[in-house]
Order: structure tokens, then sequence, then C-alpha cells
């Protein structure tokens, strides 16, 4: 999913005083993504943004761009041979359900496309119309082969955008961590956010939330993922639709109005906080038991559960 629609999130990153070398502000994954080096030149900025222009073309499932992508993808059942990164993206999205995301489901691009395009004109998809997407996606596969090769088999199409931005910042992470840069701040649209260590006495970075007044926790050396319908509800009839859309039952309905993941991996971080949007939070307890996750739950503008292991603080 490119979530739907452009994916606003409700968390707010508070900077505080801390020094700056280099910043930089890129538009990819249909929002701007703030880069924030207190360490670290210009070169290091530019790398960094060729890495997010690079997975922005690869994931995108709207415009063919100048390489093989998921539009590409999405044209053809035959055997295609593509880049690593889109590869694995591919490969780590249709395999997560085995990590817990269990309605989390890279297939689903058709039926987010009948939603987006629905709702943009004020209506709701009829039954019938869903019915028929979820039958391509229960009758559409992928297939993975050596030497980084695809098939799609099947109509439904792949969609990536519940996944592509914490990919991009796992790539991040992995390039400062080979130049030894260790204070940075890489904001993607406030949905994905990697942190380091802020040049200050404790290393930790603030983040507030926008829909609970006055809580905010302390992280570094991290990635904090949220799912949100904060700003993207669509109201039809009274009804409340959101842009993340459930790929079991094929409706636009969250069982939560946000959900935050503090993980070690930007993809999971971000497959899990758009699945969890469905789940119960006694069920997202045992998730956290089962795969190691940290979360806090959002419904009503209060936090309504987090991990013991996260400290929920007052302003």
């Amino acid at each position: 999913m490119r979530k739907l629609i452009v994916t606003s999130l409700l968390i707010t990153t508070l900077m505080g005083c801390s020094k700056v070398n280099n910043t930089s502000k890129v538009f990819c994954f249909d929002t701007y993504v703030d880069i924030t080096l207190s360490e670290g030149n210009k070169n290091n900025i530019k790398e960094i943004e060729n890495i997010l222009k690079k997975l922005d073309k690869l994931s995108d499932n709207y415009n063919q761009r100048d390489l093989i992508n998921v539009f590409s993808l999405n044209k053809t059942n035959e055997e295609v041979r593509v880049d690593k990164d889109l590869y694995e993206m591919i490969k780590l999205a249709y395999e997560s359900k085995n990590e817990g995301a269990e309605y989390f489901n890279p297939l689903c691009g058709s039926l987010s496309k009948l939603w987006k395009e629905s709702l943009k004109e004020s209506k709701v998809p009829s039954q019938e119309e869903i019915n028929l997407e979820l039958n391509k996606m229960s009758s559409s596969s992928l297939t993975f082969k050596d030497e980084y090769i695809i098939q799609r088999n099947g109509e439904a199409e792949i969609d990536l955008g519940g996944i592509a931005k914490g990919y991009a910042l796992d790539k991040i992470q992995e390039y400062l961590k080979s130049e030894d840069i260790k204070s940075y701040l890489i904001n993607g649209g406030e949905s994905s956010i990697l942190l380091g260590e802020k040049k200050s006495k404790d290393g930790y970075y603030t983040i507030g939330f926008r829909d609970v007044e006055n809580a905010y926790i302390k992280v570094k050396n991290c990635f904090v993922s949220t799912s949100s319908k904060r700003t993207q509800k669509v109201v039809i009839d009274n009804v409340t639709y959101s842009h993340i859309i459930n790929p079991k039952d094929g409706s636009a309905f969250n069982e939560n109005d946000a959900v935050v993941v503090i993980s070690d991996k930007g993809w999971y971080g971000d497959v899990m906080s758009t699945s969890l949007m469905m789940n119960t939070v006694d069920e997202i307890k045992q998730i956290e038991i089962d795969h190691d996750i940290k979360t806090i739950v959002i419904k009503d503008g209060k936090i309504v559960y987090h991990h013991e292991g996260i400290e929920v603080l007052k302003h």
C-alpha cells in the first residue's frame, strides 16, 4: 500500500537544542523526508538522498520510471529480473505474515486503488467490487527465484507503500554505520523515523504524539513507525472510513486510531504498525511476546496500551 493516500501520522519529533551540521528535505514516497545529520558532511547527505530516490522509484506502483519497478511488475506475469533492493522489499513484504503481520498483504494494490478512487469521489465501493478484488488476491501469488527473479502470478497488483519507507531507512542506517556517523535523525514524513543519538548529555530524542495531549517518549538508536487514520479518514453518511485497508475482508475500518511500533528494523516496524491497526489490544500483547516488538496503541485521543518497556512521560 502506498498507504492509500498520502500517509500523515501523528508523531512529531522535538529536536530541542542540538548542533546540526547538515540538513536536507527530499520529496519521495508521497511525502517529504527530512534528513538531519549532526555529524558527517554534504557528501553523506547526497548519498542518503540517492538511497531515498532510488527506493522511491523502485517501489512506485503508479508510474513507470527509468528502471524496472513495481509498476513494471504489475503489467506482466512473466519472470522478471529486478534490482536486489526491489527483490528484498517484495520478499520481506510477502513473507511478513509469518512474522506476525496477519493484516499486511503486498498483493492488495488494486484493492487499495479501488478504495482510493472511490473515497476521492466520496463514494464507498460496492461489496461486489470489493469481492472481485479479494478474489484476485486469493488467487494470486508471487514466486521468487535465484538471481533476483520475481514472477507475479494472477491479477492482484503489488503495493509496497506499507514497507518501502522503512526499508529505505534500513538502508540509510546501514550506510550511516559504514561512515561511523552516530548522531542523526531521518524523519520519513513522521510515519517512519530513524534515530541515532542526539548531541546531548543523554543522547535521547523526544517524540511527542499529536493526538495525545502532553504525552511523550524518549528514544535513541531505533526506528519509530506509526500508522494512523487521523488526517486521512473520510466520513461518508456519518460513517468513518480509513485509508488503511483490511486485506482480509476488504473493508476500510480499523480497530485502532493509531499504532506506534518501536523496533530495530525499519521495514518491520512499518509493516507491523500497519497490520496492528486491525488487531485488538489483547492480540497485540501476544504479538509483542511472540515477535519481540514494543507498541503504543491510541484510541479516542488516549493511549490505551503501551508496552511495559516504553516509558510514557507527561509534560
